[in-house]
């Protein structure tokens, strides 16, 4: 009986896995792919090049959900050969932007890149709800598909878990009941098996086919129905009134609308699209005149609201200019715009075009060679470059003495704009976006305090108290081509700071200037005691004097006698007076003696 039990498992077990290898054969082995390549990162603690790991796991993550939408598309193609063909050019495709990303330069800025990745892996996901339905005559195929199939995504991924939790706990009784000693990594295969593995071939395994695929017939459902009537529609009436109440008022006292309206009004309009969807079932099936009034009628009333958030994102753009992140919000009003427009006009008789519509302007806005994020860099470099040339300012780029001189030559309001811009574009796009136009050693930090709470109308007293507790600024940098010789007696050493982070930054109390030794935690120990460097003041003020690039390391004693630090790159700033913390940023090596 038991062996007739354990026989028939064992080949429901093999017939469901023969399924999914025959329904989405390349799925599969990029799911197998993918979880192999997990259990060599935990059998090898994650010891490969950082890039290439980042690098594989994109490409096994993501060739997974291109080839489940390939194969669900390719399921509606009459002709294999055309299935086939798009399958090896869309897999080739993706093997190039795999070799792209892996050649591209540590120096090189990922903002462009990151956006552009996020918009196709949107629409890849999107496509696997909707690329199969294009020739339906309503929604409810695609509707009945999408519920289904996030429904057995939960479910595969709630069994992993118990699975992965059952199992864990069972091993980790073999140790407290039998002392056996089991590996942490252990576990983590468990993970790996039971929440990867596992569920995405259960997910695989209960996905919809044939005539359940495209169902055409509704399933409205009781609870979802009267959640939205007694539980989302009085929240978005709540949101209509509250808006409304506040148009009314500005516009009583002629005000501008504040950045925060902007925010109200997408959670509004993402309100109004979950209510669309949710009802539509339920109309096609029942066709109650409340349901199509609302359908009809609730993107009317928040299409005036729309004119709100497009006054308040004119407003930033008129204060503080173009950003990317202003980019993005002004297509976002306008796509809302279109939905509202779109729902009352066809009377919401088609609803997938929403999500699609999306998908499609977010990566026209992203993928293509000119996109918001290099039209914002363009945009604020240009406008700097402007500025330079009203001052009169030719030679470039500035060193970090012309930086902050050219700054004080400018009115408050317009050297901190200045100032803005150049560290957005630091941060955004990394030093080679400005490198013609300041030296690397030049500080953003000194303007932003400077000016901050600057204006054109400050007195002249304040302008003197501004003066007295200007910001003290101090940095320096080795050229990566300098050779660090290995102090005498020592034979280790750790890199400050850890993988992964560009400088060891820390909050010195302000106490410490009266000593002019600076205590500096590096996250490490040696015998059982944390690593702390010893930063002379009088040191950091001379390396100061250094051009980016040509600071000569430099030696600091430690806590510990074992211990010595070699600094390569810091950056010390403060104010000159007021009871704020130091912000020190050092990188370097702890040597060590055995």
């Amino acid at each position: 009986m038991k062996g007739q039990f354990f026989n028939k498992a064992f080949h429901t077990l093999t017939e469901a896995f023969q399924n999914c290898l025959k329904r989405f054969p390349t799925t599969v082995c990029f799911i197998l792919a993918l979880t192999a390549y997990l259990a060599y990162l935990v059998s090898t603690e994650m010891d490969d090049e950082r890039k290439l790991t980042l690098v594989l796991g994109y490409y096994f993550s993501v060739g997974t959900l291109l080839s489940l939408t390939l194969h669900l598309w390719s399921e509606e193609v009459e002709s294999r050969i055309k299935g086939i063909c798009v399958h090896i050019v869309m897999h080739i495709l993706l093997i190039a932007d795999a070799v792209y990303l892996y050649s591209l330069s540590p120096e090189r800025s990922l903002t462009e890149i990151s956006i552009a990745h996020g918009a196709a892996i949107l629409a890849l996901w999107l496509s696997v709800f909707f690329l199969s339905f294009i020739k339906e005559k309503n929604d409810i195929p695609s509707w009945n598909f999408a519920s289904y199939t996030v429904g057995a995504f939960v479910t595969a991924n709630v069994v992993g878990l118990i699975m992965s939790g059952g199992i864990s706990l069972l091993v980790f009784s073999l140790h407290q009941l039998f002392d056996v000693d089991v590996s942490w990594k252990c576990y983590l295969y468990i993970l790996v098996a039971c929440s990867v593995l596992l569920p995405m071939l259960l997910f695989l395994g209960m996905l919809p086919k044939d005539e359940q695929k495209h169902n055409q017939e509704p399933q409205p459902s009781e609870f979802l129905n009267g959640t939205i009537h007694f539980l989302f529609l009085p929240l978005m009436a709540g949101y209509l009134l509250v808006l409304y109440i506040y148009a009314t008022r500005i516009l009583i006292s002629w005000e501008l609308p504040t950045g925060w309206v902007s925010w109200l009004v997408v959670a509004l309009m993402a309100g109004c699209i979950a209510i669309e969807f949710g009802l539509y079932p339920a109309r096609v099936s029942e066709s109650k005149r409340s349901n199509e009034w609302i359908a009809r009628w609730l993107p009317a009333l928040v299409l005036p609201l729309l004119i709100l958030m497009t006054v308040g994102i004119i407003r930033r753009f008129n204060d503080y200019g173009v950003t990317i992140n202003r980019l993005y919000l002004i297509t976002l009003n306008i796509w809302c715009y279109i939905v509202c427009f779109g729902l009352v006009l066809t009377r919401a008789r088609r609803i997938s075009w929403i999500p699609i519509s999306f998908s499609i302007i977010f990566l026209l806005t992203s993928v293509l060679p000119v996109n918001y994020a290099s039209i914002t860099r363009n945009i604020m470099h240009d406008s700097i470059e402007k500025e330079l040339a009203r001052s009169g300012v030719t030679d470039l780029p500035l060193s970090r003495n012309q930086y902050d001189n050219w700054l004080d030559s400018l009115p408050a309001k317009t050297a901190l704009q200045v100032n803005d811009r150049l560290r957005y574009l630091h941060y955004w796009f990394g030093r080679k976006s400005i490198a013609d136009l300041v030296d690397k050693d030049a500080s953003f930090y000194y303007a932003k305090n400077r000016f901050g709470q600057d204006s054109d109308e400050a007195t002249g007293n304040d302008k003197a108290a501004a003066d007295n507790n200007r910001p003290i600024s101090y940095s320096g940098q080795t050229s990566s081509r300098t050779n660090i010789e290995i102090p005498k007696g020592y034979n280790r050493f750790v890199i400050i700071p850890e993988p992964g982070r560009s400088s060891r930054q820390l909050y010195i109390p302000r106490k410490y200037l009266e000593t002019g030794i600076l205590p500096a935690s590096l996250g490490t120990r040696t015998d059982k005691t944390n690593d702390t460097v010893y930063i002379d003041l009088k040191t950091i003020e001379a390396l100061q004097r250094y051009k980016y690039g040509e600071m000569p390391p430099a030696q600091f004693k430690c806590n510990s006698d074992k211990c010595l630090f070699i600094l390569t790159g810091f950056s010390l700033d403060y104010q000159k007076e007021g009871n704020e913390a130091l912000l020190l940023n050092i990188n370097g090596y702890l040597f060590r003696k055995q």
